[in-house]
């Protein structure tokens, strides 16, 4: 029988939800005026959200502690302005890393005149940095590699943590091998769905689990696709 590990699932419908005019976000996690006593931070990692700007519209992201921020398009571009005058502009098919400290404001973009945009943005705290480390835009390609997990974000040892993603075929599965037992994994589903240790995942439902040194995944639709954060210890 296949150990079940210790976990918690995030359900899409069951997310912190905010709508105004211009934007709407799910978050994963506790965020802004969201607070629920079960969607506390998970290890480093303090945010996912999944998040749609109207077109021609900015916000600002307050970061309460410092540490590394990814913001990974989904549809459309995003443009980001930093506060040190580092403007980034990202395309589906790219992934910005880069690291923040307390206090400091980002301002996120969406420069269609009028269709929405949607992207994903986390962040995981780490106030241990000394040197900080360059900015990066990383491009990946999921499209033209079906049915295995790509590196989104290169394995350097700079980041604490690694993130993949893939694109599966309905019945086809990957095992994602785990840096050791102590690391903590977080997985959601982008498109489709898929079952993960056990678990059902189905669209924009999110997955925590610990004290595993692997984990398998199986998707159950074409076209699925699924984002993989590892966090590290």
């Amino acid at each position: 029988m296949e150990k079940i590990s210790p976990g918690q699932i995030h359900l899409a419908d069951q997310r912190g939800f905010t709508k105004t005019a211009t934007l709407r976000r799910y978050s994963s996690f506790n965020y802004d005026n969201y607070f629920n006593e079960h969607r506390k931070p998970f290890g480093r990692l303090e945010v996912w959200n999944d998040e749609m700007l109207a077109g021609g519209s900015s916000i600002d992201v307050a970061v309460e502690n410092s540490g590394w921020f990814v913001l990974m398009p989904v549809t459309g571009e995003v443009l980001l302005k930093r506060a040190n005058g580092d403007i980034r502009l990202i395309d589906v098919g790219e992934v910005f890393a880069g690291y923040t400290i307390a206090g400091e404001r980002l301002e996120l973009t969406n420069l269609y005149k009028s269709d929405w945009i949607n992207y994903i943005y986390l962040q995981l705290k780490d106030d241990e940095v000394i040197n900080l480390p360059h900015d990066a835009v990383f491009k990946f390609d999921i499209t033209n590699r079906q049915n295995e997990l790509i590196d989104l974000v290169p394995t350097s040892g700079m980041h604490p943590f690694r993130l993949h993603a893939g694109v599966f075929g309905g019945r086809a599965d990957a095992l994602y091998q785990l840096q050791n037992n102590r690391s903590l994994f977080y997985a959601f589903v982008l498109a489709g769905a898929f079952e993960l240790q056990g678990r059902l995942m189905h669209e924009r439902d999110g997955l925590a689990l610990w004290q595993l040194e692997e984990a398998d995944m199986e998707a159950l639709s074409n076209n699925a696709v699924i984002v993989i954060l590892e966090v590290l210890k």
